[in-house]
């Protein structure tokens, strides 16, 4: 019966220690309000390298890895079945992995005449596809959406 009582007590202080041990842990790694706030807003951002597969803001090289993207794609269609457009400006532009490289702009264009618009301009390009195959998508405020494909 001896025994049985400092088993008892045994599975009484293993349980006691294990509870008190696993408390301890829990609170020193609680998150507050903040910290998930500045978590999340991170990960929207694209700060963080946590955030696989979500749009990332361009700037420096990258920026100018998308510019020359844009250009060679507004020259392939205007040497094609257009359209024909010139970059004005880059406003703002992003990317992101997506079964290849997905590149969002907003842009100014000039159509070589007098006309200036802001549109929206998406490149899809797929590496892997024949031709390195590129998709274009036009985005104009009161145009029709304009998609085009071309060869990289």
């Amino acid at each position: 019966m001896l025994y049985n009582k400092k088993m008892f007590n045994f599975k009484l202080l293993f349980t006691a220690l294990a509870f008190i041990s696993i408390m301890v842990l829990a609170e020193g790694n609680q998150l507050n309000d903040n910290d998930l706030r500045e978590e999340k807003q991170e990960n929207v951002k694209g700060k963080g390298e946590s955030c696989v597969g979500c749009p990332r803001q361009l700037e420096g090289e990258d920026l100018r890895v998308a510019e020359k993207t844009l250009q060679k794609s507004l020259t392939k269609l205007a040497a094609g079945d257009g359209p024909v457009y010139q970059l004005v400006k880059i406003n703002s532009a992003t990317s992101q992995v997506v079964s290849g490289v997905l590149y969002k702009m907003k842009v100014v264009l000039g159509d070589g005449v007098h006309a200036i618009k802001e549109c929206d301009i998406e490149i899809w390009s797929q590496p892997w596809l024949i031709n390195n195959a590129v998709q274009v998508t036009f985005i104009c405020p009161g145009e029709e959406l304009v998609i085009k494909r071309h060869d990289a």
